[in-house]
């Protein structure tokens, strides 16, 4: 994992956790096309830890985890930023961001504190845990901006996590969604007064998840994904039994000293 970030820090708390934290709080912890390109490797990096089981994301600073896309710092001018090619680039790079987290062997918490906007809020979405602030504001204010509603997969993910009806008005008004009701509609698992409690929290979260096997961890994170797209509850049940077979069978290699 590179440690030469500018925009990101990354620390090892103990043995199966990291923490990563947008060290751009000045800009709202925004993405300019510095940040999106260590937000990538680090995220790269992550594919060959084997024995990580959890990592945390976090926001420097007391007003924001992340506005997402600084859109006047992600392209050198003007011109570049109308340029579809180059735009298109960008969207693809975003996508791999989500890609890479929901795909991730480790269970990612996420800690949104103050304004968790645009990318903020997508990547807050493609986490597995979330916990929250009382000062929080999600929002995609895409329409706003005269886009799309949906980004970084948000018209996907969002009304899985809290259902159609309040998605669509979420990400068709772009209006705020705060902490009560992020609770309320199970958008966050756990809401705190302060910051440092949640840090507290998201440690205490990744210590246990720490305690447990790597591949456990990343079958039971990759059956979550697959469960999502299944319509049935008997084909549910089945995916799972296989999962659990899988998880059995390496338990005896490791018993037996035959698994790498």
């Amino acid at each position: 994992m590179s440690g030469a970030y500018k925009n990101l820090i990354v620390s090892r708390p103990f043995d199966g956790a990291a923490v990563m934290s947008f060290n751009r709080p000045a800009k709202l912890n925004s993405w300019s096309r510095e940040v999106l390109d260590e937000l990538l490797d680090f995220l790269h990096s992550l594919q060959g830890e084997k024995n990580l089981r959890a990592v945390i994301l976090r926001g420097e600073g007391e007003r924001a985890f992340s506005t997402g896309a600084d859109f006047r710092g992600m392209f050198a001018s003007e011109s570049d930023r109308d340029n579809v090619e180059l735009s298109y680039q960008v969207q693809e790079d975003l996508r791999e961001i989500i890609r890479l987290v929901r795909e991730a062997a480790q269970v990612f918490i996420c800690e949104c504190h103050g304004y968790a906007v645009g990318g903020g809020f997508f990547l807050a979405m493609a986490s597995d845990i979330r916990l929250i602030t009382e000062d929080v504001k999600f929002s995609a204010p895409l329409l706003k901006m005269s886009m799309s509603c949906g980004d970084c997969g948000s018209s996907w993910m969002l009304p899985r996590l809290i259902g159609s009806g309040a998605a669509r008005d979420i990400l068709l008004t772009g209006r705020y969604m705060e902490a009560k009701e992020a609770m309320r509609l199970g958008f966050a698992s756990e809401c705190f007064a302060e910051k440092s409690e949640m840090d507290a929290a998201a440690l205490e979260r990744a210590k246990l998840l720490a305690s447990y096997t790597p591949h456990a961890i990343r079958y039971s994170k990759e059956l979550l994904n697959i469960i999502d797209g299944v319509a049935s509850l008997d084909d549910a049940i089945r995916i799972e039994n296989r999962s659990q077979q899988l998880v059995k069978a390496i338990n005896r290699q490791l018993r037996d000293g035959t698994c790498c």
